[in-house]
């Protein structure tokens, strides 16, 4: 999976100028349902402006109206300048924990050639593993099955004879007995039929 599969293309970005006032800025986020946007002079992305950091902005320089506020200040005046880039063709898994490691609200993406191609969000993030984990189809199952040569050839054998399809296998981990743990999502007509030929061939279902 590729930055690119997934980012928002920067056609669709909607951004705000550093000239922008915060009524404008905030508008714009109030519209759209967004929570931040990025901060462009001259069509050059310079940082991020978020809905959180206007509203503290009111609290902390002690206004007394808050339309005189946003009226009165520019983006330029509370933007946050660091850009966090990822290229569009890193994979989806590095840009994840960027995120998780950085409080930003999105990733800029640029190109081969080092220009803005978009933004990567977090949102972005959780539909690709959802989709890869395919959370909209079939049945997730969680077996355990024993730690040695063969175990995954017997069990994708099994459901090959019950016409069964796996749609995805992660594995999470270990038991205190020593199985692997697997989270397997598959489509089958009959998932209870199903359950019962793996156990009886020996698998353990959690």
């Amino acid at each position: 999976m590729y930055v690119k599969n997934y980012m928002l293309k920067k056609e669709d970005v909607f951004i705000a100028d550093l000239e922008d006032s915060l009524e404008s800025a905030l508008k714009e986020m109030g519209q759209n349902d967004f929570l931040s946007l990025p901060a462009f002079s001259d069509g050059v992305l310079k940082g991020h402006i978020m809905k959180e950091t206007i509203y503290r902005g009111f609290i902390e320089e002690d206004y007394q109206n808050f339309h005189e506020y946003l009226q009165s200040k520019k983006v330029k005046d509370i933007y946050d300048g660091k850009i966090h880039m990822i290229y569009e063709d890193d994979e989806i898994e590095k840009a994840s924990y960027l995120l998780s490691k950085i409080r930003i609200p999105f990733l800029a993406v640029i190109n081969s050639n080092n220009d803005f191609a978009g933004i990567l969000t977090h949102r972005a993030i959780f539909d690709a593993f959802s989709s890869v984990i395919g959370l909209e189809k079939g049945y997730k199952i969680v077996v355990d099955m024993l730690n040695k040569p063969g175990q995954l050839a017997k069990f994708t054998e099994l459901l090959t004879k019950e016409n069964a399809n796996i749609l995805n296998i992660t594995i999470i981990g270990h038991t205190d007995d020593g199985r692997q743990r697997n989270i397997i999502r598959i489509e089958t007509e009959d998932i209870d039929d199903l359950l019962k030929k793996i156990a009886d061939v020996g698998f353990r279902i959690v």
